[in-house]
């Protein structure tokens, strides 16, 4: 049999119209002229205040740190899971952000890029809230909050278990933070240090970052999205700040003052929770 015999022997008009279409595709594909959309978030975004957020997918860790690491505050070490994944900033709020949300910067040091400080937690929950509603990020269906304290420090490990998201001994810190040691006591503009392994740049340092939680004592018990007590005295901050000790910028090192607080040793940055899923599409360019 010729080849045409072969073809019209196999002849089925539906295969044939479904391979064809499926060449037609990959040709497509293969040169850029189709976006194929299959409902995965992107890795990072730019959002309309020129904010770089970084995706943070789900997963376990160690919260906290043994006795003989650290403090007790930061004991017991538990598992804890983050079941969802969610968008953090790369780089604590900067004071040019802050204005153009808020419209004022009540910094004590004063740069467009420094990070924003001597906000309260109430503050720093008003600008994630009007961030929000602004026009943009509104129709993208972002929504901005703080991030509990266990998305933060599972955020900072990035992965790793040591002190430090980049070992156990503070040796390389200056590589990665200013703290007390670099800083000569004053914060720096964000993103000056190396980031950690998920993109994320001054955790182990510069200033110190709100988290939504109110503060509480650990329990070794396991945890699947914690977010701490429904009530309390005192919110959490975590990070580290440009005039503290090595020993004072570990992953596990938290700290708590009153939410009405204002001083210039204390930041935020903000996490982002995963826009609502859009039907899968296949959309030309």
């Amino acid at each position: 049999m010729n080849h045409l015999g072969t073809f019209i022997a196999f002849y089925r008009p539906g295969l044939v119209r479904f391979e064809m279409r499926s060449v037609l595709l990959c040709f497509l594909l293969v040169f850029g002229l189709l976006t194929p959309v299959y409902g995965q978030q992107p890795k990072a975004i730019t959002n309309s205040i020129g904010m770089k957020l970084v995706l943070i997918h789900a997963g376990s860790f160690t919260m906290g740190s043994p006795a003989a690491d650290g403090r007790k505050e930061e004991t017991p070490p538990h598992e804890v899971t983050i079941s969802k994944s969610y968008y953090l900033g790369s780089y604590e709020v900067t004071q040019d952000q802050y204005e153009k949300v808020i419209g004022s910067n009540p910094s004590r040091f004063n740069g467009s890029k420094y990070p924003v400080e001597r906000v309260s937690w109430d503050d720093a929950v008003s600008f994630c809230q009007k961030l929000s509603e602004m026009p943009e990020e509104k129709a993208a269906g972002r929504r901005y909050q703080l991030p509990t304290e266990a998305e933060w420090e599972y955020a900072c490990r990035a992965g790793s278990t040591t002190s430090y998201s980049f070992g156990d001994t503070a040796e390389s810190l200056g590589e990665f933070a200013w703290f007390g040691e670099n800083s000569e006591q004053e914060p720096h503009p964000v993103g000056e240090k190396k980031p950690n392994r998920w993109g994320l740049h001054d955790m182990h340092g510069n200033v110190w970052e709100w988290c939504q939680d109110w503060h509480a004592d650990y329990t070794s018990d396991e945890a699947t999205d914690p977010q701490g007590p429904i009530r309390g005295l005192h919110r959490v901050y975590r990070s580290a700040s440009w005039e503290v000790d090595a020993c004072d910028c570990r992953s596990a090192t938290r700290g708590c003052c009153l939410p009405l607080i204002r001083i210039h040793e204390i930041g935020f940055r903000v996490a982002m929770s995963l826009p609502a899923k859009k039907p899968a599409t296949a959309s030309t360019k």
